[in-house]
């Protein structure tokens, strides 16, 4: 590689790691609003810190997150980054690299966080979608399936891979797998849903189950603790 190369991919490296290192600047009040509850309280934002100057719901959530409540920044600054990068107007290399960016912000936590950690499922559920906002689909699908492993009774992994497939025209392997999150979901119904849109035909029972009065699930993956 050439002195330049080497050069440029250096600098290239060292911006995608201050990328995933700084806090995105100006973080509204609406933005904040599209992130789970407890970004209110981590640190960097609302000038809360760890050291001395921590929000007075910092204790609850430590309760339920354990000590890696104290990385959650990052993935809270990855949820704003990856909405920004959906913003009118942005150069495809802007966008490029705000979502690598929270893919790297994303990861971080995964790095700190112990195995039992309970977002982990939906953290890896996140990576899969920035990476197919990228079109790194083998990525993606590495990480619908870490998700998967992790909890296999969490339903948008399944979804959002079957999807994945349906636009590689894997269309039987889509079903296929929407079939495996029903053997482990009966009744399930956004799974359900997406399956009998690509033609499978869901068992008796589980159409039983699905009643007129089932509440539609569709409004957040999320599984953040309350």
């Amino acid at each position: 590689m050439s002195p330049n190369r080497i050069g440029i991919a250096m600098v290239l490296g060292l911006a995608c790691t201050v990328a995933s290192a700084a806090e995105p600047t100006n973080i509204t009040a609406g933005e904040l609003a599209l992130t789970p509850p407890f970004c209110q309280d981590v640190q960097t934002i609302n000038g809360w810190s760890q050291y001395g100057h921590e929000s007075p719901r910092a204790p609850h959530w430590v309760s339920l997150m354990g000590k890696t409540f104290w990385g959650m920044h990052h993935y809270c600054w990855a949820l704003v980054g990856i909405h920004r990068s959906k913003a009118a107007g942005l150069s495809k290399q802007m966008r490029d690299f705000m979502i690598h960016s929270a893919i790297a912000d994303h990861y971080f936590v995964v790095k700190i966080a112990p195995p039992d950690f309970p977002l982990l499922p939906e953290i890896y559920f996140r990576i899969g979608e920035a990476h197919v906002m990228v079109q790194e689909y083998p990525q993606a699908i590495e990480a619908f399936e870490k998700s998967r492993q992790i909890k296999p009774d969490y339903w948008p992994p399944y979804v959002a891979q079957a999807e994945l497939l349906e636009k590689m025209g894997l269309k039987s392997k889509a079903v296929a797998l929407l079939d495996e999150g029903l053997q482990k979901m009966p009744g399930e119904p956004t799974l359900t849903r997406h399956f009998k849109r690509l033609g499978g035909k869901p068992p008796a029972i589980a159409q039983a189950s699905m009643g007129a009065s089932a509440p539609d699930l569709r409004a957040s993956p999320a599984s953040a603790p309350q």
